[in-house]
């Protein structure tokens, strides 16, 4: 039977494209996701109790901790300074891992755990800040320089103004030319 028949060449081609497409199947299982800490590492005081933050877990802090400023919290809650300072940690206070004593709710979270926190808490999104395209910024450089100018002749008519003051409060009066620019300068200032 050297040619086989239509039924036969279909039932080949789709097992040769079932074993085919088990290896890419296989390939596209979903991968779980890695996620990052939601805690910096570090120590804090919670309840009367000290806890040590690592790869963003905490536990009950049993031996002494030392920080990279050479500080060194000691497990009764005591800060020891690189110079002998003593400390004693407050309650709801953390101590990063340069050695500083921060807020825990403030400080001793992630950037990524601060966003997720306020948004089940408030119900918003991020705020996203933009910066203006290229287009909007040659808007902006002639708006900017119109205002330069603007400002340099608000100056010029000040110092005008300001001669006409001293000259009325002498008793004496400005010279025509003074008086044309002050009229000039107000009609180009005018919107």
């Amino acid at each position: 039977m050297p040619h086989l028949t239509t039924y036969a060449r279909s039932i080949a081609v789709a097992a040769l494209l079932g074993l085919t497409s088990l290896p890419v199947l296989a390939q596209t299982k979903p991968r779980t996701a890695t996620t990052a800490p939601t805690l910096k590492d570090g120590a804090f005081r919670r309840n009367g109790k000290l806890y040590r933050l690592q790869a963003g877990k905490a536990s009950p802090l049993t031996a002494s901790v030392r920080f990279n400023n050479g500080s060194t919290l000691l497990s009764n809650g005591t800060l020891v300074s690189k110079s002998g300072a003593r400390r004693q940690l407050g309650e709801g206070k953390a101590v990063n891992m340069q050695g500083d004593i921060v807020i825990y709710r403030d400080d001793m979270m992630t950037a990524q755990a601060i966003e997720q926190h306020d948004e089940v808490t408030t119900g918003a999104k991020p705020t996203v800040v933009e910066i203006p395209v290229a287009t909007n910024l040659t808007a902006l450089n002639t708006e900017l320089q119109r205002t330069s100018q603007r400002l340099e002749q608000l100056r010029q008519l000040t110092n005008l103004l300001s001669e006409r003051a001293a000259a009325t409060a002498a008793g004496t009066t400005t010279s025509a030319a003074t008086e044309q620019q002050i009229q000039s300068l107000s009609q180009q200032l005018r919107p």
